[in-house]
């Protein structure tokens, strides 16, 4: 299975997925809703925040980053 990511004019989409789809292309809408984290990711996040386990709070990526 491949994934193409495919920009084309507005005029153009339908005549573009008429012809994909006589050729058994299949369409998949991306979900609007936002992932949540399971609650094993999220205890680490918060105690990342906390600074459990790197020392100190996390307080901007930035400096977390540069701190490795």
């Amino acid at each position: 299975m491949e994934t193409l990511i495919i920009n084309i004019p507005e005029k153009k989409s339908e005549l573009v997925k008429q012809l994909l789809r006589e050729l058994g292309v299949t369409f998949k809408k991306e979900s609007a809703s936002k992932s949540v984290p399971n609650s094993v990711t999220q205890k680490t996040i918060d105690d990342a925040h906390k600074g459990i386990g790197i020392g100190e709070p996390i307080k901007d990526i930035n400096s977390y980053i540069n701190s490795l």
